[in-house]
């Protein structure tokens, strides 16, 4: 009888401090794989299993979201923390899925998209941070006592592989809502954690971009302590459909090349970027937590060329003065410049 638990994180670094006429972009640091061989689990069922043969839209019962929402809380409340709330954003769900029916464990899908680019696609459009995870046990497992080891091992056993980034996820303050995935047959249960920063009710359909390429945002801040710091760009090449053999090869992930930033005058002096290209806005107005931007990412698209171009929204805490990600939206573009979507779960 054998068990193994495996998990991935995503973590972030907190962004430099905005400046007048020298905005620095900020890093990310890469995460590792952990392996752990494990203790024999009790294997008596008390979750209905779906067939040896994995079924691709398996959905969880509300018993088994509801579980896990509560032990992420109850970790969470031990810190003094607020509770995050089940996001509406099947994203989680949807990579327990694609994992479980093409047998393979990342951060990534077969069709070679990240986390933050699968949110987008199912409408997202807050800032998404992933853990992931599976067990496996040879002679059956129990679903339940697997998600609570898995989620135990991610909160307490976490530094020697992943300097405790899937614990800081779970234990992120910022964080406001989660979409949980959980997929299994007999032998394997995937569990997935996308916490979501989500803290912008969004107007007109935005964010959005236009046939000449101008991005639009509009919106309002629903946090009052809570303002727009700046907004970068990140870059990621096309994607392509990818082997078991290439995602058993990741091991992390990151928000692609920061390339761009939005710059803009206010006050008489001039925002920009020192060493990534700014996009200067042609709106840039800000009224209490209202907010309305634009720019033409035209420039930086025949920079760049083809891929995924992800707007982030940063934002900062008037109350601690931190610095997070509070939004993300990715846009397909092709070698036109014009828009796709591509093929997804």
């Amino acid at each position: 009888m054998t068990a193994f638990l495996f998990f991935f994180l995503f973590s972030q670094l907190p962004m430099n401090t905005i400046v007048p006429f020298n905005l620095i972009s900020h890093n990310f640091t890469n995460s590792s794989i952990y392996q752990l061989t494990n203790t024999t689990i009790n294997t008596t069922a008390n979750l209905s299993y779906p067939s040896p043969t994995p079924i691709k839209n398996y959905t969880p019962s509300n018993k088994t979201i509801a579980y896990v929402l509560a032990i992420i809380n109850n970790d969470r409340k031990k810190y003094n923390l607020t509770n995050v709330s089940l996001s509406n954003i099947t994203s989680a769900q949807q990579h327990a899925n694609n994992m479980l029916q093409y047998d393979y464990f990342s951060h990534w899908d077969i069709y070679g998209m990240k986390p933050y680019m699968r949110y987008t696609l199912l409408n997202g459009k807050g800032a998404v941070q992933e853990n992931v995870a599976y067990m496996y046990q040879s002679d059956g497992i129990n679903v339940t006592s697997a998600i609570k080891k898995m989620e135990y091992n991610m909160m307490y056993n976490d530094y020697t592989c992943c300097d405790n980034g899937h614990r800081y996820n779970i234990l992120n303050p910022q964080h406001n809502q989660v979409s949980i995935g959980v997929a299994f047959n007999y032998t394997t249960v995937y569990f997935v954690e996308d916490f979501i920063n989500n803290y912008i009710d969004w107007f007109y359909n935005t964010p959005n971009i236009t046939n000449s390429d101008v991005v639009n945002l509009k919106g309002e801040i629903l946090n009052k302590n809570m303002q727009i710091d700046n907004i970068e760009i990140s870059y990621d090449a096309p994607v392509h459909n990818m082997t078991k053999a290439e995602l058993a090869n990741t091991t992390s992930y990151s928000y692609g090349n920061i390339v761009a930033g939005v710059g803009y005058s206010q006050g008489g002096h001039i925002f920009y970027f020192s060493n990534i290209m700014t996009l200067n806005a042609s709106t840039y107005l800000i009224d209490n937590n209202k907010f309305d931007i634009s720019f033409n990412m035209l420039p930086l698209i025949k920079k760049e060329g083809a891929g995924e171009y992800t707007i982030m929204v940063w934002m900062n805490s008037t109350t601690n003065s931190s610095s997070f990600i509070g939004s993300t939206y990715t846009f397909f573009i092709n070698n036109t410049a014009s828009a796709y979507m591509p093929k997804n779960v």
